[in-house]
């Protein structure tokens, strides 16, 4: 019993180091202004992913439209529709298809502060 025991908890362990974790990573950055903006995060390398977010930082932005371009030449059109708050992020986004390297976010959004700073954006990816 107790080396059935020991298989048993030898073959979680290495299950569990054998799975890799997802993670989220930073794929791009970009400071935004205080104006409706239609601006383009590039991503480098040929990384594949499943899901994106972004994160906002310093002040609120609020997004319409992402567009998502793919190294295959496809693209994926997001409709965010929200208010993101500093220190925020939107939704995790399922990125469809299975050519899932991303070469560039398309973004249009527009920064909602009145102290005119900029606020940054970070693209996670996972």
């Amino acid at each position: 019993m107790k080396l059935r025991s020991a298989f048993v908890g030898a073959f979680l362990a290495a299950a569990a180091f054998a799975t890799p974790a997802m993670a989220w990573t930073q794929v791009g950055v970009r400071d935004v202004r205080d104006r409706t903006e239609h601006d383009t995060i590039a991503v480098q390398g040929p990384r594949q992913f499943e899901r994106i977010k972004l994160c906002v930082y310093r002040n609120p932005v609020h997004f319409y439209d992402l567009d998502v371009r793919f190294r295959n030449g496809g693209r994926q059109d997001v409709s965010v529709r929200a208010r993101i708050a500093p220190g925020q992020c939107t939704r995790a986004i399922d990125l469809v298809g299975d050519d899932r390297n991303i070469t560039s976010i398309s973004m249009t959004y527009e920064e909602t502060s009145f102290r005119r700073r900029t606020a940054t954006v970070r693209v996670f990816a996972e």
